[in-house]
């Protein structure tokens, strides 16, 4: 064995040792979870199932719920407490605007989040509730005590884990979305059980204001003199990136997240309105965000913390095409000289993936990192430090190449096809670092040992 590759080798390990791998974090953007799952997830979810099969049911029940606690939770009360009793367990969970309380005994699981007071309501929501019981699988509205609720109850003679988890995440989701749509479209003061919702600094609501304001208004300079030519996927590209990149980077809620979310979806719906229509609510919508004064702005603002991902979990085969089909439209806009949709396009690559698609811990982390260095202002005035100066055109590849390795390495014993790819990116520019990056991102190897 070569003696100097041998030294290399045994400085490596002992600058390891001195400097471990700092710990994967998850992204605090975005409307996934934002911690990382419980290291032990799998191994509580096999003790809760052997309880079950022994006939343990509060055992079961006690692995099962401990599976769902979150690495790191960012939040000054936890977002799932467990208390076990001789004979009951009682737990409470937060997903959101929501706050989901059950008890376990061991006949039965009951859960439940408290609504909206029934009296106050409209009798619009009232007939929403019963028609969105249809729409239900596990879960139902009701009304008790002047209360509107929405409840589970589960049998458990032949109770699973997975017989839980379907359960506890529908109640979970639908309460949130429930809520969030009554504070849109209503009086958020109907709300009950809101106390855990944290409220946003108004120096964060006033830089972020700001950075709306001139996302929108450099989206609309960069269009000038395409609009009237035949640039509709162009335009397109360029409005849906920022809807994207408002409801990632600033997170709002209510009224605010549910109009960027038909918007966003409405332009994919397959209709027979056309492309240039589709811009145009687009563009109406955006107009109105700019119209939006700070305190109107303000109200569509808190922090919470959240249970369950509100997406299902993608094969990486889907992330894989999506990410192939979208190259092919770089190429095709290469070819035909429309150098300004190109930058676009890889920017907007990344943020639809983080809006679309439930992604593996370690490929959300790779993937807000290409958001951040195209945001690179946003990072900095959040005090974080930008991956990519605008001014200069350079990237921090050392940080790059960390935070890439913070994202694959921790998986590596368990996706044993996972590498680190950060010696093959290019940084001789942002389509170039773009281009490379996607190569590397569509080719993860994600398969289980």
């Amino acid at each position: 064995m070569d003696k100097g590759k041998n030294e290399v080798g045994l400085f490596d390990t002992f600058k390891t040792w001195l400097n471990p791998l700092p710990m994967h974090r998850a992204p605090q953007y975005g409307r996934g979870i934002h911690a990382l799952p419980n290291t032990d997830e799998r191994e509580l979810f096999e003790r809760s199932s052997a309880a079950f099969i022994d006939g343990d049911i509060l055992s079961g029940y006690e692995y099962f719920l401990s599976s769902l606690l979150h690495q790191e939770n960012s939040f000054p009360s936890p977002h799932l407490s467990i208390e076990r009793l001789e004979e009951s367990l009682h737990f409470s969970l937060t997903q959101g605007s929501a706050l989901i309380k059950g008890i376990v005994t061991a006949t039965s699981l009951e859960a439940y989040a408290d609504i909206a007071l029934s009296f106050r309501l409209h009798v619009a929501i009232k007939r929403r509730f019963l028609e969105r019981d249809f729409q239900l699988t596990y879960c139902r509205f009701s009304e008790s005590k002047g209360v509107v609720k929405l409840s589970i109850r589960l049998d458990n003679a032949t109770i699973t884990p997975q017989k839980i988890f379907y359960p506890l995440r529908e109640i979970a989701l639908n309460a949130d979305f429930e809520k969030e749509f009554i504070a849109g479209e209503f009086d958020e003061s109907l709300l009950l059980d809101t106390e855990h919702l944290l409220s946003v600094p108004r120096e964060n609501i006033e830089v972020n204001f700001t950075f709306m304001q001139q996302w929108i208004q450099e989206t609309k300079q960069s269009l000038i003199g395409l609009l009237s030519n035949d640039n509709t996927g162009m335009t397109s590209f360029s409005y849906l990136a920022l809807l994207l990149q408002i409801d990632y980077l600033l997170l709002p809620h209510k009224k605010m997240a549910k109009n960027i979310s038909e918007k966003i979806n409405g332009y994919f719906m397959d209709d027979e309105k056309l492309t240039e229509d589709k811009n145009a609510d687009l563009e109406q919508y955006l107009s109105e965000l700019s119209a939006m004064d700070i305190d109107s702005f303000a109200t569509q603002f808190y922090n919470s913390a959240y249970t369950f991902s509100p997406f299902e979990q993608a094969m990486h085969d889907e992330i894989s095409a999506f990410i192939e089909e979208s190259l092919g439209k770089v190429r095709w806009y290469k070819n035909n000289r429309s150098t300004y949709v190109i930058t676009v396009i890889y920017r907007y690559i990344s943020l639809y993936i983080l809006y679309n698609y439930g992604l593996h811990p370690s490929l959300r982390s790779l993937l807000h990192l290409h958001v951040e260095v195209y945001a690179s202002d946003f990072f900095k005035a959040a005090g974080e430090t930008p991956l990519y100066d605008p001014l200069t055109r350079t990237f921090k590849e050392n940080l790059i190449e960390q935070r890439i390795r913070e994202s694959i390495e921790p998986y590596m014993s368990r996706y044993k096809g996972l590498n680190n790819f950060s010696e093959h990116l290019s940084y001789s520019d942002l389509d170039h670092f773009s281009q490379s990056f996607y190569l590397q991102i569509k080719n993860l190897d994600y398969t289980e040992v």
